[in-house]
């Protein structure tokens, strides 16, 4: 089945009912989840733990992160029972970004060797990845559909048509908590160098044309 067809046929089922056929048309060992434990992280968490509990999470950690996130992901942790698997940049390559400030020096090279770079092993012999981007983010994200292509990866945004209403009646209906950075005026959260407060992704590399770490676009 293609891709234009797997959207045609997924338009039409909630959220959760996607994740649950792709979990039962896939081998688990092939599905690869993430999450940054961003400001809408709690509804992919929320509803992978009940359709595939124990089913590893990849958190990508630049080791840049607010305190407040590695919170959050430590409560969502305990909450729902997740089972995280921490993805870290190279010494190497995490020394130098710090060292030299290189977010302020060249932040697509930063974003690359602290996110891309040490997420492309993760995905070796994976046949989809499921994320939990949102449409309402910014314009690149409006024109993404449920599945794209990723190189040789089917992309899955099962959340990608839900509403902030969605949104929010889904963590108070299953008593999954916000991210404690909201209430600070912080709608979209990333490393603590590049966000600012401010409404869906305007407070994210604020001052540049960039709108995307890289992960999402490559």
């Amino acid at each position: 089945m293609n891709i234009k067809e797997l959207n045609r046929i997924y338009k039409f089922l909630t959220p959760m009912d996607r994740l649950k056929s792709v979990f039962s048309h896939f081998d688990h060992d092939d599905i690869l989840v993430t999450s940054s434990f961003g400001t809408t992280s709690g509804i992919l968490m929320g509803m992978v733990s009940k359709v595939a509990p124990g089913h590893p999470i990849h958190f990508i950690d630049t080791t840049f992160c607010f305190d407040k996130t590695i919170a959050y992901k430590n409560t969502l942790t305990d909450t729902l029972g997740l089972n995280i698997t921490n993805v870290l940049p190279s010494v190497e390559d995490n020394s130098y970004s710090s060292e030299s400030e290189l977010w302020k020096l060249d932040v697509d090279k930063c974003c690359h060797l602290n996110k891309v770079k040490p997420f492309e092993a993760f995905k070796t012999d994976k046949k989809i990845w499921v994320s939990g981007l949102l449409m309402n983010s910014n314009p690149f994200r409006e024109n993404l559909e449920i599945f794209e292509m990723r190189g040789p990866l089917i992309k899955m945004h099962p959340n990608i048509d839900t509403t902030a209403e969605g949104f929010s009646h889904f963590l108070v209906d299953n008593n999954i908590p916000p991210h404690p950075m909201i209430e600070d005026g912080y709608e979209s959260v990333g490393c603590t160098h590049c966000t600012t407060k401010g409404k869906g992704r305007e407070g994210r590399w604020a001052g540049n044309n960039k709108t995307e770490c890289g992960l999402h676009t490559t």
